[in-house]
């Protein structure tokens, strides 16, 4: 191979140099901060503890917020933080908006991020302008990430763990680097040990990783080819449990399907960041060809049961393979303190939603002890068919209707009993055969049964590793109180068709989730007069 001379070589860095600055000039300005140079270093917990002490509760007092209002902000934004990680490492690239109108477009236009949700973006532009609002120029969007994903871990029922700082902001964001560095839907365990092993993780790593679809949602198209031509067979994958099969089925056809229709990831609990996840791909229940090839494949099948058994042990892989996949990558910091904008660094991520001041919002609220929602929470899910048994003995069953678990939080009242009962009885959760309307009719409409479950771990706290239930109703008053609840369902529909279970008992709750078909109310959330069903 022939060297290059001085002039040729020195054309051709020129060359490069014009392609560069054309690339960067057709991404807009931003508020979050750049990297100088590609060298690496050693994060630190307290990195800001001089330059911005308070950034943690300032970040805690958003995430809270969005986590009450927008539950699904949850998981929009730990996979924004994996998408992040994945793509040329933790430095905030993800967030950096494509120019109109230009073909280069940057990371989160790529095909590969089309499903990344707004929320995850608007939990990030939010907690950036109320720590700019305290301390401004100091604080990477991508340290902003890593906090704000940790949060909603926490917040979601999951360890809370303590996030090392320090990364400094991407310049450059590329769509065509996407592709090669996410995991698909279809990826063979092969592919996604290479592509997880060229981030310097494990291959325990990438099944510890992969329990964060304890909670989210995915499009029909990323699964449906497993319903109805696995791998090219004209077939279902077989390794998907014959009533899951048949629940995705009816939701996503194999052609004309809604391309709004989703699943959860997690078809028993997919609101709680638990380890229920592996138990679901020991029963074949995983959504995803990539989920369920974990228990498939021997290579990682053992930790896949180990983690299906120890709810600890996942909790304590996934702080550790978290804290791995947030310093992929890291770009080098500054001192500690110093002011990122007296460095001449210009700001580089636009996110793509309205500024947002929110610096009279709960700014000294607490990211270790964050706050749950002081109201009637309920669980709803629509069903074929659900059945309560105690002591081997069932006590209760339904046909077609709804489970709805309940959780009495210690300052209910009966407004809140009203308005949960209202509202389940009036969720339009069923189709309208006569229009074809997907979602037209109510429980009453339909003439099905309402099957109530008093659950007071839905309002569990995590201290630690063990579980605190302080702030849920007491057994002595939650008892009366939730047989007025069931009384009010009685006296709002009809007698025969409100069943529960047995109050205080050890329950065993059999379902079969129609759709599935899962949703959660609070009672007095802001955002209840507009819920939003999860469709699937």
């Amino acid at each position: 191979m022939s060297v290059p001379s001085s002039s040729s070589a020195s054309s051709s860095m020129f060359v490069f140099t014009c392609l560069l600055i054309i690339f960067l000039l057709t991404l807009h300005s931003s508020n979050c901060l750049a990297k100088p140079t590609n060298t690496t270093r050693q994060l630190s917990v307290d990195y800001y503890a001089k330059s911005c002490p308070q950034l943690e509760q300032l970040i805690g007092s958003i995430t809270s917020q969005q986590f009450k209002e927008s539950p699904v902000s949850g998981p929009a934004t730990i996979r924004l933080f994996f998408h992040d990680c994945f793509v040329e490492g933790c430095d905030g690239s993800i967030l950096i908006s494509s120019k109109p109108g230009s073909k280069m477009l940057a990371e989160r236009d790529a095909q590969d991020n089309k499903d990344l949700r707004v929320e995850g973006f608007e939990t990030i532009s939010k907690a950036k302008a109320l720590v700019e609002s305290k301390c401004p120029g100091v604080v990477s969007c991508a340290d902003i990430l890593a906090i704000a994903a940790r949060d909603f871990v926490h917040l979601a029922g999951g360890p809370y763990y303590q996030v090392k700082k320090g990364r400094w902001d991407g310049r450059i964001s590329m769509a065509s680097r996407v592709a090669s560095n996410i995991p698909r839907p279809n990826s063979t365990i092969d592919e996604l040990l290479k592509l997880f092993s060229s981030k310097g993780l494990t291959p325990n790593d990438l099944v510890v990783l992969s329990g964060a679809h304890t909670i989210g949602f995915a499009h029909c198209k990323n699964f449906v080819s497993r319903l109805y031509d696995y791998r090219g067979t004209k077939k279902p994958d077989p390794a998907i449990d014959p009533r899951l099969l048949k629940a995705l089925k009816m939701s996503c056809p194999r052609y004309g399907g809604n391309n709004d229709i989703v699943a959860p990831f997690d078809v028993t609990t997919p609101f709680l960041f638990d380890h229920a996840y592996y138990s679901n791909l020991v029963a074949k229940l995983g959504l995803l060809a990539t989920d369920q090839a974990l228990y498939l494949d021997p290579r990682t099948k053992p930790l896949v049961q180990a983690l299906a058994k120890d709810k600890q042990k996942f909790f304590q892989s996934f702080v550790v393979a978290m804290d791995k996949m947030g310093s992929i990558g890291v770009n080098r910091g500054g001192k500690q303190g110093e002011n990122w904008k007296d460095r001449g660094l210009a700001s580089f991520a636009t996110i793509r939603t309205k500024p947002t001041t929110l610096a009279n919002r709960n700014s000294n609220r607490s990211a270790k002890k964050p706050k749950l929602i002081r109201a009637m929470r309920a669980v709803v899910q629509r069903v074929a068919s659900a059945s309560v048994e105690v002591e081997g003995r069932i006590v209760s069953e339904i046909g077609p209707g709804l489970l709805v678990l309940v959780g009495l939080h210690e300052s209910d009242s009966d407004s809140d009993a009203d308005y949960i009962c209202r509202k389940v009885l009036n969720m339009r959760l069923f189709p309208n055969e006569s229009t074809g309307k997907g979602w037209d009719h109510n429980v009453m409409q339909k003439n099905y049964e309402v099957l109530l479950v008093s659950q007071f771990t839905l309002y569990g706290i995590l201290k630690g590793n063990k579980p605190d239930f302080h702030v849920a109703m007491p057994p002595q008053t939650a008892k009366p109180f939730y047989a007025s609840l069931v009384e009010k369902f009685q006296k709002s529909y009809k007698p025969d068709a409100i069943k529960d279970g047995v109050f205080g008992a050890m329950m065993k709750v059999n379902l079969v989730n129609d759709g599935p078909v899962t949703m959660q109310l609070d009672s007095q959330s802001p955002k209840n007069t507009n819920d939003a069903v999860e469709e699937s």
